[in-house]
């Protein structure tokens, strides 16, 4: 113990180190188990989606829009998802508790119903503008959406459907019962990638899971500049 207290900061990273070969082995039995039973999640095809709606690969993401992390990690999927403009579909769902957050889903869903290019643009204004959203409210949520163009008479009338306040309780409740227990967390043909994870993770899941001969990830123009 005494030669121990001599080097703490060798024994602090030999502690980081173990923590982080853990958390990656435990990382990969889950997946390979997931690989072994994919998760099912319900994808509605009415339902706004990001990409191809007849891609090959499906992303789905339950996120919150007041949760940092989830901005750091909606900035990775939309550079992943770029990757693979035609092979990759992406769809947003809701793992929102929060009274406010629960609001902001909502206005994202009336817009998706309204127009989805809107939604999606609303989805990239809320997380660039977290600080100020969590700050003002709703009235701050509002204005971003009347900013882009949402129809106001419309959107007014889709925030009372009821359907779409259930859309975001039925994602929750999916969330939970894959035994999600904190967001951002994605789903790549059946396995699940938790955390704002790096690029590479959602690169190499793909890689594991790409339908179609696995010969997704990478993409041929990945890392070349594009015409």
């Amino acid at each position: 113990l005494d030669a121990l207290g001599e080097r703490k900061a060798e024994l602090f990273a030999l502690v980081v180190e173990g923590q982080q070969d853990y958390q990656t082995g435990q990382r990969q039995a889950r997946q390979d188990a997931e690989l072994q039973k994919p998760l099912s999640p319900a994808i509605d095809p009415a339902r706004a989606m990001r990409g191809p709606t007849d891609a090959a690969n499906t992303v789905v993401v339950y996120s919150d829009f007041l949760c940092p992390y989830c901005a750091k990690g909606a900035v990775t999927l939309k550079e992943f998802a770029s990757r693979h403009p035609d092979s990759v579909r992406v769809l947003f769902k809701h793992y929102a508790t929060d009274e406010l957050a629960k609001q902001v889903a909502l206005v994202y869903e009336a817009l998706a119903a309204q127009n989805p290019q809107i939604a999606f643009a609303f989805h990239d204004a809320v997380f660039a503008a977290q600080t100020e959203v969590e700050q003002g409210g709703e009235p701050v949520v509002y204005a971003l959406a009347i900013k882009l163009g949402a129809n106001v008479n419309q959107l007014k009338r889709d925030l009372k459907r009821p359907e779409l306040a259930k859309r975001i309780e039925d994602d929750t409740a999916e969330a939970r019962a894959f035994g999600f227990d904190a967001t951002p967390t994605f789903v790549i043909n059946g396995v699940s990638v938790r955390g704002a994870a790096p690029l590479s993770e959602f690169e190499d899941v793909l890689r594991r899971v790409a339908r179609g001969g696995g010969q997704e990830a990478p993409c041929a123009a990945c890392d070349k500049k594009k015409p």
